[in-house]
């Protein structure tokens, strides 16, 4: 079986979709698959420019030469994007036929250059959603809803679904979106992303060279890691700082980077109990994430069902529980709420998510119960091996029906 995987990003990016397609990569090739990635040259935060062929454990990767502007601003994303859709096309139409081309969502509809050669190509095409567009877009005020480029995105987004001969998405929520866009509700296969278990692990706060924050009498760390992007509710998670400023006993550290970082590091100006820290490499996520004692996850309202946050299975694994700010019906509350390994508040409740807060950091053994809960659940469900061995069930019951010569396969 011959696996084409198409992204913006790739190792050795540390984005969070770099990241998942990696992983799936490394275990595909490792059972035998052959696997290429098509990416591009440039890098999650602008500015790197990677080599044009690169290996990486048996993986093919090809890059496509495009801008590295990064994310400061929309105008650089969008040219980051627009550089990309050129080249990566242009990439995709050169390579060799692959049995099935596994597209996913960096630059939005990026999948539409898949579906367009999945005919001559006789390939199969996965729609691997991790975020929908153009409703994101949409939910968060750039685009208008009855916009020419609205309407032009929604139209090549109902295509893309229904050309796709499997729609993998993140959780419950997201399928029904997916289907009202077009998707084929037999062809829709719920694979959560994951967290792996090998490489993140609980480390214990006396052998954690990162354990943050632990100043003036400081003994509990809630902690924020990951994207501070337009789709999650920074705005909650620091209010409930701003209430807590008091507590010389709690400390709040946000690690990474994103469009909402200006708004926590003004934040960080006026709180005494706020810090930032700049993202970890993955090597050391193990260390980063245990050095919370509670993490923090926050999701706008408007964007139900069109992202769903895949750091909950980093904390996961590392044994901690989880404070989540969003939508009830999210894969992330269900989860949360299922396994009971964190709470769940509704967006804007910061006195809700103060008293949680405090109730965790002074129930010591509750909080302890809850991060081991997580850490088997994650282990059983949610493990990157038991996922990515599902993806491949996906990919291998989809190459068992031969595609005719000349015929379309959706």
């Amino acid at each position: 079986m011959r696996v084409l995987l198409l992204n913006q990003f790739f190792h050795p990016d540390l984005s969070a979709t770099s990241q998942i397609a990696t992983d799936l990569a490394e275990d595909l090739a490792a059972s035998g698959v052959e696997v290429t990635a098509l990416s591009g040259r440039g890098s999650y935060l602008g500015g790197q420019q990677l080599g044009a062929r690169d290996e990486h454990r048996g993986i093919r990767i090809v890059r496509a030469s495009a801008t590295s502007l990064g994310k400061r601003t929309l105008l650089h994303r969008g040219m980051d994007y627009a550089s990309f859709y050129a080249t990566a096309g242009a990439a995709l139409a050169r390579l060799p036929r692959h049995d099935v081309i596994i597209a996913m969502t960096t630059p939005p509809l990026i999948a539409a250059a898949a579906a367009a050669l999945k005919g001559p190509k006789r390939s199969r095409l996965v729609y691997w959603v991790q975020d929908l567009y153009p409703d994101v877009a949409v939910a968060f005020g750039a685009l208008g809803p009855l916009s020419p480029i609205t309407r032009m995105m929604a139209a090549t987004s109902r295509a893309v679904m229904r050309r796709a001969d499997r729609v993998v998405v993140l959780g419950e929520v997201m399928g029904e979106r997916c289907i009202a866009s077009g998707a084929d509700p037999a062809r829709i296969s719920i694979i959560p992303n994951w967290a792996d278990a090998a490489a993140v692990y609980p480390v214990a706060h006396e052998h954690n060279s990162l354990r943050y924050g632990l100043a003036n009498g400081a003994r509990t760390v809630v902690m924020y890691s990951g994207n501070m992007g337009f789709a999650h509710d920074i705005a909650t998670l620091l209010d409930a700082a701003r209430r807590l400023r008091n507590r010389r006993d709690v400390v709040f550290v946000f690690v990474g980077d994103g469009a909402r970082r200006p708004t926590v590091e003004a934040a960080a100006k006026e709180l005494p109990n706020l810090r930032l820290e700049p993202y970890q490499a993955r090597e050391q996520l193990a260390e980063s994430l245990s050095a919370g004692d509670l993490h923090l996850i926050g999701l706008s309202p408007e964007i139900e069902g069109l992202i769903e946050p895949s750091k909950l299975y980093g904390i996961m694994a590392a044994g901690r529980p989880a404070l989540f700010v969003g939508p009830e019906r999210s894969e992330v509350a269900r989860t949360i709420a299922r396994h009971d390994c964190g709470r769940v508040l509704r967006n804007g409740d910061a006195e809700g998510l103060a008293s949680a807060i405090v109730e965790l950091a002074d129930a010591h053994d509750l909080r302890i119960a809850m991060g081991e809960r997580a850490r088997a659940v994650l282990e059983q469900r949610y493990a990157r091996g038991v996922a990515t061995a599902r993806f491949k069930g996906v990919l291998e019951e989809l190459c068992a029906v031969p595609v005719v010569a000349g015929a379309a396969t959706s």
